[in-house]
């Protein structure tokens, strides 16, 4: 397909979509900073949902698919820049010897080589198969699909294996997880190309889990910090993929890894969050991976000393989004890390919320909680411009697929309702 055309499929669909915004007014408007949360005053978990703003979730419709789907689209061919940032492996797509220059095959041999780094190539490349499943009939599917092919062809795929055979710590954990998650995606998808991109991503993948799991028996300490290495994140988004693929080994060494790490975790220090530019709340994000990793009687009771009162002051960090809308342009790569922090936290609220008993009366402050950080990161989508945009449809869809997840069923055992 010609670049001009494609050009202007892409443009097409995010203005259709009202791209970057909740769809009052198109990209490029100021976003409102988000809404301030009132003074936490309730002295029980019933009273203090009362003080929460009203906030619809955010659907996702065919037109929010497009706007989403748009961004992976237009980076996936991005090149990556010369190394002299991050990653330190500068072989993978550009050659040292001499003066440094571009891989003449990697169109042939490389997948991930676009959208500024390697593992936000991997997660707008989930982005793409996880719309394309969900909505087989959007206007740029076939789009959609010429790009997968291109990127997760066979050769594609053995140039990414042999690349990693000498460069094992390459993305690990976040980029590695992520590809893992991919593959479960594509595992579940009846659809004749998907199972062809299935078979050409298996080696990589099985060699990520091997490479994964022989990395978090050797972890020392976890990762706490709000960024990609975060332990607790980076299990908790292969742990599906090892449910889809029967991985036991890798699921074995997931779940004894966040026992080993967090079974004794308590008191949770929100008072640090946000950390710098972070896009994860690190409190939250090991709770969700608790969440999936406890039976429900033993996380209630795990949670309940983990994370203080949702009533209570110490809680109240994790409450309103983080306005960065009067962050500087010298900022915005931090900026879109704490815009993305809106859905993450989301995610991970939902999450929680549906390992909780039907009857607790926090499942309804997490759900609002997560509406209202979701409206927010919806209103800010693209305000930090590129820097923001070559990743954050990933996030999004990532809430969107928490908020789309079975709710707990009624009549479980209850919790204590007002935790401690």
């Amino acid at each position: 397909m010609r670049r001009g055309l494609e050009i202007a499929i892409l443009a097409a669909a995010a203005l259709a979509a009202g791209c970057g915004t909740a769809g009052n007014g198109g990209a490029g408007t100021r976003a409102p900073a988000a809404a301030a949360m009132p003074a936490a005053r309730a002295r029980t978990v019933e009273a203090f949902f009362k003080t929460l703003p009203a906030a619809a979730p955010p659907e996702l419709t065919e037109m929010r698919a497009m706007t989403l789907a748009a961004y992976p689209l237009s980076c996936l061919d991005h090149l990556q820049a010369q190394p002299g940032g991050r990653g330190g492996f500068p072989a993978y797509l550009w050659q040292p010897a001499g003066a440094t220059h571009l891989l003449a095959d990697y169109a042939r041999t490389r997948a991930f080589y676009g959208c500024y780094d390697w593992h936000s190539a991997v997660n707008s490349t989930w982005t793409l198969v996880t719309l394309l499943k969900r909505f087989p009939n959007l206007p740029i599917a076939p789009l959609i699909r010429e790009k997968l092919n291109a990127h997760l062809g066979k050769s594609n795929i053995q140039g990414e294996l042999k690349f990693y055979r000498h460069a094992k710590a390459f993305e690990r954990p976040y980029g590695q997880a992520w590809l893992l998650k991919l593959y479960g995606d594509l595992l579940t998808w009846k659809d004749p190309d998907a199972q062809k991109w299935a078979a050409n991503v298996a080696p990589l993948a099985q060699f990520f889990s091997k490479n994964l799991a022989s990395y978090l028996t050797g972890l020392p300490t976890p990762i706490r910090q709000g960024v990609h290495p975060n332990t607790a994140f980076d299990m908790d988004n292969m742990l599906q993929y090892t449910e889809i693929a029967h991985d036991t080994a890798l699921h074995q060494a997931i779940v004894t890894t966040a026992m080993r790490f967090y079974a004794n975790d308590r008191d949770c220090p929100t008072a640090y969050e946000p950390e710098g530019v972070s896009f994860l709340s690190p409190c939250l994000v090991e709770g969700a991976l608790m969440a999936n990793i406890l039976p429900q009687a033993q996380f209630v009771t795990w949670f309940n000393g983990f994370m203080p009162p949702v009533y209570s002051r110490k809680f109240r960090p994790l409450i309103s989004p983080f306005d960065a809308s009067q962050m500087k342009p010298s900022q915005m790569a931090g900026q879109s890390h704490l815009i993305g922090l809106a859905f993450s936290r989301a995610a991970a609220m939902l999450t929680i919320a549906g390992a909780l008993p039907a009857n607790d009366p926090r499942v309804a402050v997490f759900r609002r909680l997560a509406a209202i950080h979701a409206v927010q990161g919806y209103k800010t989508l693209d305000q930090a411009g590129y820097l923001e945009t070559h990743w954050i449809a990933s996030y999004a869809l990532m809430y969107q697929r928490a908020a789309a997840a079975p709710q707990p069923a009624p009549g479980r055992a209850a919790a204590a309702a007002n935790e401690r």
